[in-house]
Formats: C-alpha cells, structure tokens, sequence
C-alpha cells in the first residue's frame, strides 16, 4: 500500500537533496559556451543544455529518488523510496572507512530491503535512456545497427570484489570529462583523487553548496596508499592530502579537470585552463614542481593530459590545441588543430605516434614530431557516430585500439585498417539494459590481456582480449560490476609482486561516492596448504 511521506520526512529529505550538489555554481554557462564544433561533415551541433543535468547532478541517488517522488510512471512507490532511504542511513551510521563485502550488502555498503535494488536499477535505466546526453542526435539509435559483437547469457568474475573505500568524497567538475583517478605503475606509491570546495573568501569557511558571487574555488589532491607503520594490520591504508590550490600561485581558484601520474611525475589539469606539476617520487614528501597558465581563452579547458616518460607532458586543451612541453626546460611546442581533443594515447612502441578523440565523429592517428598536423591527411578512423572522449592503445600489440564514445559503443580497431573497426559493442553489454549509456572511459590493463570501459554511471565491463581472438563476432564470458554513481575513472595497479592486478574504479555519488577495488590474483601466487604428518 502506498504511503505519504510525512512533513518532517520531506524535510529531512529535502536538506539531503541540498547535501548532493558537487560544483554547481555557473555550471552550465562555463560547460557549454564552448562546445559549438564543427564536425567533418562541415556542421554546427548546439547540444541540448537540458540534459546533461542528469549526468552531472541529478542522478546522483538522493536527487534521484527525490525526483522518483513526483514520477507517475515510476514503479517504485513512496513507501519503497522511504525503505531505500532508511537503507541509505543505516549504511552512513554504520559504514566504515572501507567495506571488505557481506552477504547481507552489495559492494557499495548497502543492505538492500528485498527487491528493492533491481526496481532502483531498472529504474536508473529508465530515466537514463531519455536523458543521456548526445552532441548529435540519435547517434545511439544509429549505432545499433553497426554492432557486431554478441554474448550468450554467461558472466564471469575476472577480477574479484576486494573493497569499497566508503569515506572518500569524489567531484566530477565537467560531466563529459572522467580521468580524475589515477594509480601509479608502483603500488607502493598510491591511488591519487582530487575533490573540490567552495570557500567564502572574507571568513576563510568552506561552503560546499552556496552559489554566492563571494565565494571561490579550491581544491585538494588526496593520496589512497598503504600505510606500512601499522604493521600488525595486514592491507592497512592512509589518507594524506598532498596538495590544497590555496597554497598554490598561479592555480589557487582552480578546480581539476583531468589527472595522470607515472611513479615520479602527477599531473593535474584544471578547469580554468591551467596545470600543476607535482613531484611524487617520494611517497612521504610530495612537493610542487611547477604550475602552467597554459591559455587564457574561456574554451581553454584542460581536457586531458599524457606524461611521456618522466619527460615531456602532452596536454590537449579545450581551445582545439595540444600542447608539448618539455618538463626539464618547460619549453613548450602548441601545435592547433580543427577540433578539441579529449583523450589521447600513445603508441606503447612508439610514443611519436598519438591516438586521439575528441569533438569530432572519427578518430585519428597523428605523428607529434610534425610541424603542422593536417587531420585531412592523418590516419582516420571512421564508424562513431558522436564525439568521444576515451581511447587507450593496447601495451601488448601496438596493431589494436580501442575508442570508447557518446554514441553509447566501444570500438576495437586494427591500426593496419582504419576504415571499419574489428569489434562493436554497445556499452550496457553484460548487463540487463537494451542501450547503454555514453562510454565515458575505456582502457586496455597493463599487459594488455583486458579490456575495461565504464558508461556515464552505474556500469563497468570487462571481457578478455584472447576472448575476441579466439571467439570471433560471439563472446561467451564477460564481467559486469555494478554499482550507484558516476565513474570518475579507470585505473590499474600491481600486487602480488606485480604478477596480480588491482582495478581502481572511482564513483561520485552522494551518499553512495568511494573508490571500488578489485583484484586479479596472480598466476604464480602459492596455494595454502594443511599438512597432516
């Protein structure tokens, strides 16, 4: 029987609501006064302002249900919702730095009141397939038609559920932009986040949720490690803050756009058009190197940024510019192209060689050394029917890419052909859905044996390489994680002496935000064994 929320439990629900805004304040003049391109058929596409609030702010699961509140077609019922929301409680009362799974929850912490979760999920679903953001319309719908891959009703566990870090606070600042998690090559040395706050500048209080004209932008960079001091807690973790833009020169009222790390270098690019350049080597002595005004354009979002070696940073802009700069000089090389790019990748046996996406339907290979870069005259890949912004080249054949896109599909292709890609596959496959949500992030593991990619939210799939190989157009075991809240990014890390594998998902989502870990165990680790002599 359905019930009605009572005043008092409105109200409550309400001051919640206010509880999820991440960034909001000039959100939509900032993120969309800039995003008119000219794409290779010659024509302007205007996107839809409307929708992208899903993505970025109302999907997050108390605006959510909030919304679920006043929805007719809804089949979750105002007494399911309040379930759902004492549920939600329960799991912030009790919940601890980090979740290592239960029987009686799912990976995020909650224990779910019977049926209820499927009807939330479904209902995700529901409201995500009319309100994913396009930048050309029905490019979904379009795809559909091009898919190629199929998979018989089979799921796998690759990597197994370890532990939800339940206390971290993730920020997505651009809702199309999701490289703000990053592990270093070494496990020792951490997984690195940053988070974002408003601060009222005459009384030095943050503000996480006003939009006054007073108060500005800061952010910090937290680092997720092991804490070795600790030692009769086996796996035991430490969080520092290794950076607050307050203290910085040039980027203090700033907010991070893209991140990326080698075992020495951290790169953070902001929102402003800017980059810092921290020096993380030392893992109990991080320290800024140098901070980077790259443009003073409006457009001039720093969409993602690649280190080369320890020795070069590549970073592309949201001004349709990339820039090179020597990191031991600082001499920098812009080279401009038609369009603005949003993820890049570099040719593992040959980092000249760059795999780029970007506001434009196609792909491209371009060559960093040249003077100019021509995209008419450069490799193209052609087959996505909207703008991308993920891509990773494989580490163990440097003939196998992949692009994952707004078009809802990701693409394995074969650099020796470019004209149709070798695999198609809607995002949502391995789950329930029938269309998937924009592909937001997809990234080869580090031996190249896994494929992983993450929608907008609430999905993340792997299947294995050899398995596309060996299978064909037909794929029999795949992986499904599924959690509440936006991926902020992929990552891998090593254990086990690096012969295992940790994949690192981040999750903005308020209460429901951490950071997700799952292992791949070695194939060379020893088996326990009880001995009877």
């Amino acid at each position: 029987m359905a019930v009605q929320l009572s005043e008092e439990q409105l109200g409550h629900f309400s001051s919640s609501i206010q509880e999820t805004s991440d960034i909001r304040r000039g959100d939509t003049g900032i993120l969309y006064g800039d995003r008119n391109i000219v794409t290779s058929g010659g024509q302007n596409h205007i996107p839809d302002t409307s929708s992208h609030e899903y993505e970025l702010n109302q999907s997050e699961s108390l605006s959510f249900l909030y919304n679920l509140l006043y929805d007719d077609s809804s089949e979750l019922s105002k007494a399911d919702i309040l379930g759902i929301l004492n549920s939600l409680k329960l799991r912030k009362d009790n919940s601890s730095f980090s979740v290592d799974g239960s029987p009686d929850t799912d990976n995020q912490g909650v224990s779910w009141p019977t049926g209820l979760r499927e009807k939330f999920c479904r209902e995700r679903e529901r409201i995500g397939n009319r309100n994913w953001f396009h930048n050309i319309p029905n490019s979904r719908e379009m795809m559909q038609e091009k898919l190629n891959l199929e998979m018989y009703n089979s799921r796998t566990e690759f990597f197994q559920f370890h532990k939800f870090y339940s206390k971290l606070k993730l920020h997505i600042i651009h809702f199309q932009l999701r490289n703000l998690v990053c592990a270093c090559p070494s496990a020792e040395n951490g997984v690195f986040y940053p988070s974002s706050h408003h601060y009222y500048y005459n009384q030095q209080t943050l503000y996480d949720n006003t939009e006054s004209d007073e108060c500005l932008n800061f952010f910090k960079v937290n680092r997720l490690m092991s804490d070795d001091l600790v030692n009769p807690i086996p796996e035991a973790k430490k969080l520092d803050c290794i950076l607050d833009s307050r203290a910085l020169r040039k980027n203090v009222n700033s907010r991070v756009s893209t991140m990326t790390c080698s075992n020495n270098l951290l790169a953070c690019g902001t929102f402003e058009g800017g980059m810092i350049l921290l020096d993380i080597s030392d893992s109990q002595n991080s320290h800024v190197l140098r901070e980077y005004s790259l443009t003073p354009s409006s457009d001039g979002i720093t969409n993602h940024a690649v280190i080369n070696n320890d020795k070069e940073l590549i970073i592309s802009c949201n001004d349709n510019s990339l820039r090179l700069i020597d990191i031991q000089s600082s001499r920098t090389r812009y080279m401009d192209l038609s369009f603005a790019i949003n993820c890049l990748a570099l040719n593992p046996f040959n980092s000249n060689e760059c795999f780029v996406t970007g506001d434009h339907v196609d792909c491209f290979i371009i060559d960093k050394r040249s003077p100019v870069i021509d995209i008419n005259k450069a490799q193209s890949f052609k087959g996505h029917m909207d703008y991308g912004f993920s891509c990773d080249w494989c580490p163990a054949d440097e003939n196998l890419l992949m692009s994952g896109n707004q078009d809802s599909c990701v693409k394995i292709w074969d650099k020796r052909n470019s004209k149709e890609s070798l695999y198609c596959w809607n995002s949502s496959l391995g789950k329930s859905g029938n269309l998937g949500g924009p592909v937001r992030n997809c990234k080869f593991n580090r031996d190249g044996k896994f494929i992983v990619w993450a929608e907008s939210l609430d999905h993340v799939g792997i299947l294995e390489t050899n398995d596309l190989i060996r299978n064909g157009n037909y794929l029999d075991r795949i992986q499904s994680v599924d959690f509440i809240g936006k991926c902020t990014g992929l990552n891998f890390s090593p254990i086990d002496s690096g012969n295992g594998e940790e994949l690192i998902i981040g999750v903005s989502d308020c209460p429901l935000g951490g950071i997700l870990s799952y292992r791949l165990q070695s194939s060379l680790k020893s088996l326990d064994f009880d001995f009877i002599f």
